[in-house]
C-alpha cells in the first residue's frame, strides 16, 4: 500500500492525475489499518495504566505484576490472532492476592462483561456450577474473547495422595478446556421437557383437525384453545362481566409464552427473538411440528464452546512447594519465610504439580507460571497502614472527622495479626476488631460530650486502646476502650518452672547448633505464641546437602535439649519436652541408613510386603541396631559438648527464664563472653564454597601435575574432624 501511495505522487505526476487513479478499496484499507493502529496504542496505555494502579493497590507483589500484565499484553493487544488460550499460572500461599489481583485487573481493562470465573474448591456442587458457567459462555460470549479463572485448582486433582488415578475427577472438561479452549457441552434445562410436551400436542391437534396457516390456527380454534388450556389468554368478558366469548380470529399456533424458551434453544440459528416470532408466522402445522423437532435435537445435542481466544488464570496453593504453608507461628520471622519463597522455581511447581495431576495435564497447563513470593515484614506493615489510611479518608469523607491512628496501634496490630504462612486475611479481621468494632463508640462519646474537636488520635498503651480528643493542640477528652490482647499475652515472658524448662531445652540446641555445625540461631524462643509448644530455636544452615561427617552432629543437635535438661535439672526431673526433638532424630537417622545410603551398605530399606519387592529387608534387625548406635553416639557427643559449655548453658537458659526470646547478636555476645573453646572465625556464613569445589580442583591440579594431594580444611570440616579425632 505505501508503494502504491509514493508513486502517485512521484514528481512528473499531478495531482488531479492521482485524484484520477484514486481507488477507494486501498483509501478502506489505509483507514483500518490507521485505526488498527490507533486502538493498539490506547490498549497499550491502558495496560501501562493497569499496571501502575495494581502496583499502588497491591503490596508486596510488583514483580508478579509486571509478569502478570506483560504474559497477558499479547492476548489483550492481539486476541483476534489466537488459536488456543493462554495460559498464565499463579501459584502461591493463601491470601497473597491471586484473586483479588486478577478480579482488579479485569476491571481496569474493562472486561467485566465477559470474565468467568470457576471454584474448584472441594465443594458438593463444584460440577453444577462448572456446568452452569459453560453453558453462560456459550449463551453469551461464545467464540469471542474471555478470561476465565480456575480458582483452588490444586482441588482438582486427578492423583490421590498414593499418587494412583482416582476413580471419579471432578471437572474433566477443565483439561479439555486448557487444551484447545474448545469442547462439547450438554446443556441441562429443565424448559427441555416442556418443549417435548408442546411438540407431542401439536402433532396430536394437527392428526385431530387443527389447521394451521402462516403460523395462525385457521380451523378449529375453540377445540385447539381448550387442549392447550389457552381460554384465560383468548377469553373476552362483556362490560357486565357476565357474558363473555372465546377470541378465535388470531389463534398463534406456538403461543407467546414458548417464544423466548425456543429462542434460547435456537440461537445459533435467529440473531433476535423478533426474528424467530417472524418465522413462525410462515409455517402451517407440519412445517411447525417439523421446526420444533429440529429445535428441539438442536437443544438436546451437546454445544461446542469455544473459548480458544481466552486468557485462563489458573490459581492455586501448592503446599508442596511452599514447604512452609503448614507452620502456623506467629513468632516467626516473616522476612524469613520471603526470603524461602524466593527459592522456589518453575522446577520446583513442577514438581510439585506431579503429586497431584498427570504429567499430560502438568504439560497442559504450559510454562507461564508465576510464583508469589511470601510477604515479607515490611509488606505487612505497609498493608496494615494502607488499610488504616483508607479507615481516616472514609471517616473524613464521610464524617467530615479527621482521625489520626498512631504508630503504636499499627505495631500492636502487626504483633496481634501477622501469621507469616497466612496472608493478609488475618490482618483485615484484626483490624475489624481493633479499629472498625471502635469506631461507633468513638463518635458516641464526642457527641454525648457535646465535644467540638478539630482531630481525634488513637493510640496503644498496653491492654487498651486510648482515644484522644483534640481542640487545636489541646487535648480536651480522653477515652480508654478494652482491647484483649491474645497473641501478646501467650508471647509474654510467665517466669514460671515451665519457662525455665523451655529455656534450659531450647539453650541446649543453641548451644548444639553454634559449636558443633558451626551456625548461631537466628532467634531463640522460651515463650512462644505457637499452639502446642514451649518454644523454639530457629537455624539457618548455609549449605544444600547433609555429608555423612555431619549427620552424627545433625543428630546431636535434635537430642541437645533433652541432654541439657538432664544435665540442668538432674535424669529423675526430665520432662517429655523432647518429644519431639527425638521422633525427628530417629526419622532423621533411619531415613539416612534406610533411604540415603549412609549405613554400612547403600541400599535403600523398607518393610517386607507385596509393595516393596524391590527394596532390602532389615530382617535381621541390623538398620535398627546400627540406628541405636548412631543415637547413643550422638547423646554422647551432645553430653560432652553441654558438659564443657556448662557455664554459658546455665547463663544462657537463665536469661532466657526471664526473657521470652534472645537474637543472634546477643547469643553471639554471651558465647564470646561464656564459650569454652570457641573461635569465632569458625562460624559459617556462606556455605557455598565449604569444601567440595576445591577439593575437586586441587585433586585434578594434583592428577595434571603429579603431585601429593594434600588434605584439605574448610571451617566446617576442621570442627567435624577435631571432633572426630576426639572420639577416636
Amino acid at each position: 500500500m505505501r508503494k502504491i501511495f509514493s508513486e502517485k505522487f512521484l514528481p512528473g505526476h499531478s495531482l488531479a492525475e492521482a485524484e484520477d487513479s484514486f481507488d477507494p478499496k486501498q483509501n478502506s484499507s489505509h483507514m483500518d489499518l490507521h485505526k488498527r493502529q490507533q486502538e493498539l496504542i490506547e490498549k497499550q496505555a491502558i495496560l501501562q495504566q493497569a499496571k501502575q494502579t495494581l502496583k499502588r493497590e497491591f503490596v508486596g507483589i510488583d514483580g508478579v505484576i509486571e509478569e502478570v500484565v506483560d504474559a497477558m499484553s499479547s492476548w489483550y493487544l492481539f486476541h483476534d490472532i489466537q488459536e488456543k488460550p493462554v495460559i498464565i499460572n499463579l501459584w502461591g500461599l493463601t491470601g497473597v492476592g491471586k484473586s483479588s489481583l486478577v478480579n482488579r485487573l479485569v476491571q481496569l481493562i474493562g472486561m467485566e462483561q465477559k470474565y468467568f470465573s470457576f471454584d474448584l474448591g472441594e465443594t458438593d456442587n463444584r460440577d453444577w456450577n462448572v456446568q452452569r458457567t459453560l453453558e453462560e459462555i456459550y449463551d453469551n460470549v461464545n467464540g469471542y474473547p474471555v478470561i476465565l479463572a480456575l480458582d483452588e485448582f490444586q482441588h482438582a486433582r486427578t492423583l490421590n495422595d498414593f499418587g494412583e488415578e482416582k476413580e471419579k475427577s471432578p471437572s474433566r472438561v477443565i483439561w479439555q478446556l486448557l487444551d484447545s479452549g474448545k469442547f462439547k457441552v450438554s446443556k441441562f434445562n429443565l424448559h427441555l421437557d416442556e418443549l417435548f410436551e408442546f411438540i407431542q400436542r401439536i402433532r396430536f391437534l394437527i392428526s385431530n383437525g387443527v389447521v394451521v396457516k402462516n403460523g395462525m390456527v385457521v380451523e378449529n380454534q375453540k377445540y385447539f384453545i381448550q387442549k392447550m388450556n389457552l381460554r384465560d389468554v383468548y377469553m373476552v368478558y362483556g362490560e357486565d362481566d357476565k357474558s363473555s366469548f372465546l377470541k378465535t380470529d388470531e389463534v398463534l399456533f406456538v403461543p407467546s409464552r414458548l417464544h423466548a424458551t425456543i429462542y434460547n434453544f435456537a440461537k445459533e440459528r435467529f440473531s433476535t427473538k423478533i426474528e424467530l416470532e417472524e418465522k413462525l408466522l410462515t409455517f402451517d402445522g407440519v412445517e411447525t411440528l417439523s421446526f420444533l423437532l429440529e429445535v428441539f435435537d438442536l437443544a438436546n445435542s451437546p454445544k461446542t464452546v469455544d473459548c480458544s481466544k481466552g486468557l485462563i488464570f489458573v490459581m492455586g496453593n501448592l503446599d508442596e512447594a511452599y514447604t512452609m504453608s503448614h507452620n502456623f507461628n506467629p513468632d516467626m520471622d516473616a522476612d524469613e519465610f520471603h526470603e524461602q519463597s524466593l527459592k522456589i522455581t518453575v522446577p520446583h511447581i513442577k514438581k510439585a504439580l506431579q503429586k497431584r495431576f498427570r504429567n499430560e495435564q502438568i504439560a497442559r497447563l504450559g510454562n507461564l507460571h508465576i510464583i508469589y513470593p511470601a510477604f515479607s515484614k515490611a509488606s505487612f506493615q505497609k498493608i496494615i497502614a494502607l488499610e488504616l489510611a483508607k479507615i481516616e479518608k472514609k471517616l473524613l469523607d464521610n464524617q467530615e472527622l479527621t482521625l489520626i491512628i498512631d504508630d503504636s496501634v499499627h505495631a500492636l496490630i502487626y504483633k496481634e495479626a501477622v501469621y507469616p504462612t497466612q496472608g493478609t486475611r488475618p490482618i483485615f479481621t484484626t483490624i475489624h476488631q481493633f479499629i472498625h468494632s471502635k469506631l461507633g463508640r468513638i463518635m458516641t462519646e464526642m457527641i454525648l460530650n457535646k465535644l467540638d474537636v478539630s482531630f481525634v488520635k488513637v493510640k496503644a498503651i498496653e491492654k487498651k486502646i486510648r482515644v484522644e480528643y483534640y481542640q487545636g493542640e489541646r487535648l480536651v477528652h480522653t477515652l480508654y476502650l478494652e482491647q484483649p490482647l491474645v497473641l501478646e499475652e501467650l508471647r509474654k515472658s510467665k517466669q514460671d518452672d515451665a519457662q525455665a524448662i523451655s529455656a534450659v531445652h531450647e539453650a541446649g540446641h543453641a548451644i548444639i547448633s553454634t559449636l558443633l555445625l558451626r551456625t548461631v540461631p537466628e532467634v531463640i524462643f522460651s515463650k512462644t505464641a505457637e499452639a502446642g509448644k514451649g518454644g523454639f530455636v530457629y537455624t539457618k544452615l548455609h549449605w544444600k546437602y547433609i555429608s555423612k561427617k555431619e549427620i552424627i552432629h545433625r543428630l546431636a543437635l535434635y537430642l541437645g535439649g533433652h541432654v541439657a535438661e538432664r544435665l540442668v535439672f538432674g535424669e529423675e526431673n526430665l520432662t517429655t519436652g523432647a518429644v519431639e526433638d527425638i521422633k525427628q532424630a530417629t526419622a532423621f537417622i533411619t531415613a539416612m541408613l534406610k533411604d540415603a545410603g549412609m549405613g554400612s551398605l547403600p541400599g535403600t530399606f523398607d518393610a517386607k510386603g507385596t509393595d516393596t519387592k524391590y527394596f532390602l529387608h532389615d530382617v535381621e534387625n541390623k538398620i535398627n541396631q546400627e540406628a541405636e548406635s548412631w543415637i547413643l553416639r550422638a547423646l554422647d557427643l551432645a553430653e560432652k559438648t553441654l558438659e564443657e559449655q556448662r557455664l554459658w548453658l546455665l547463663k544462657m537458659a537463665d536469661f532466657l527464664s526471664d526473657h521470652s526470646q534472645m537474637r543472634k547478636e546477643a547469643i553471639l555476645e554471651m558465647a564470646k563472653k561464656y564459650a569454652v573453646n570457641f573461635d569465632q572465625n569458625s562460624l559459617i556464613e556462606d556455605g557455598d564454597f565449604l569444601f567440595y569445589r576445591k577439593y575437586l580442583k586441587e585433586k585434578v591440579a594434583s592428577l595434571e601435575n603429579k603431585l601429593p594431594i594434600r588434605p584439605l580444611k574448610d571451617a566446617f570440616g576442621m570442627i567435624l574432624n577435631r571432633i572426630e579425632r576426639e572420639e577416636g
